[in-house]
């Protein structure tokens, strides 16, 4: 019996030795794992604050999120004209006229001696800086041309097509520039001379000539070169159609069309053509509307944008940005004569 008691005993004592160690062990793990832990979060600790310092605080934030949403932002009130406000802002678009006319001190600057394209006088013709260098880009453009199919007279007087060949390409002939106030008060003068001291609406009073602005020039081809006046006959030319119906792409206009002479006050000159940049040169001959016209078009436009509560220098600054993007175009509720709906181009 005492056998069986000692056998028990020492068989419990051997469970034990063998079941607590790994208690232990156990215990000693969990210990060590929240002693990691522990570290672990001492170790992240000064991170996370460290990045928590350097975030920016709740208005830094909402300033940096509003600078970022606005940039390039359309401005809230559209302006809705078909020309860009940028290109409004020229100051190769200055009116000039007899209800509009230049002080007597008006000069152009810079000014620039023309000497590289053909002159139809052997006196000194000037031109404002830009205008004389889109000048040569026409009058380079003009020897590319071999052929052109234009409208004249026949004898009979009828309009009809021929195609007039150029074996040197097709030559024109600065006639004028630049003219001062003084030099517009002889000019008028001498034609009033001429012309029984009628003023007939061909030459402008000093001070209201666009010639001193330095912005326009009266081009002929040799034929007329040599002539000593100027006459509508021209318009049957090559060279005066062509010019016509290119000038756009160099940034001119036909500035007196035969059409517009109740607009202008000026009689049809087919010759004379101003500057006005290519932006504002292909709207005016695309909508085939006079200077004045469109002067006042968009002054109007500009006004009703300012009405609306536009802002101009937000608009300046949103074309500036957008440079490069084309306009933007909204569908009116406007319907056009094919039914469909109009599309305004807004910049």
């Amino acid at each position: 019996m005492k056998k069986t008691v000692c056998f028990l005993m020492a068989l419990v004592l051997c469970m034990a030795s063998l079941c607590f160690p790994a208690i232990g062990e156990e215990a000693t793990t969990n210990t060590n794992e929240e002693q990691s832990s522990v570290q672990d979060q001492q170790e992240e600790g000064p991170s996370a604050q460290e990045t928590q310092q350097e975030a920016p605080l709740e208005g830094e934030v909402a300033e940096h999120e509003q600078t970022v949403s606005t940039t390039g932002a359309e401005p809230p009130v559209r302006w809705a004209y078909g020309i860009s406000l940028t290109a409004l802002q020229s100051p190769y678009i200055a009116l000039v006229n007899a209800d509009h006319p230049l002080e007597k001190g008006d000069v152009p600057d810079p000014l620039v001696k023309m000497t590289t394209v053909k002159r139809a006088t052997s006196a000194t013709i000037n031109l404002q800086e830009v205008a004389a260098q889109a000048i040569e880009e026409m009058f380079n453009a003009a020897l590319l041309v071999k052929e052109y199919t234009y409208t004249k007279l026949n004898k009979s007087g009828t309009e009809v097509e021929e195609t007039a060949t150029f074996s040197d390409g097709m030559i024109l002939y600065l006639k004028s520039g630049y003219r001062s106030y003084g030099t517009q008060s002889t000019t008028y003068s001498n034609y009033l001379a001429r012309n029984n001291n009628v003023d007939d609406g061909y030459v402008a009073k000093p001070g209201a000539s666009e010639h001193q602005t330095g912005l326009c020039a009266d081009i002929l081809n040799s034929d007329y070169a040599g002539r000593d006046r100027m006459t509508q006959d021209f318009k049957y030319t090559p060279e005066a159609q062509w010019m016509k119906e290119n000038c756009a792409e160099f940034g001119f206009i036909l500035r007196f069309p035969e059409d517009k002479e109740e607009e202008t006050g000026i009689k049809f000159e087919p010759w004379h053509f101003r500057y006005v940049g290519k932006e504002i040169a292909g709207y005016i001959q695309s909508t085939g509307m006079s200077f004045e016209a469109f002067t006042e078009e968009w002054q109007q436009a500009l006004a009703s944008f300012e009405e609306r509560g536009g802002d101009i220098q937000v608009q300046l600054d949103y074309e500036d940005s957008s440079i490069n993007a084309p306009p933007t175009s909204y569908i009116l509720e406007q319907l056009g004569s094919d039914g469909d709906a109009e599309i305004s181009l807004v910049f």
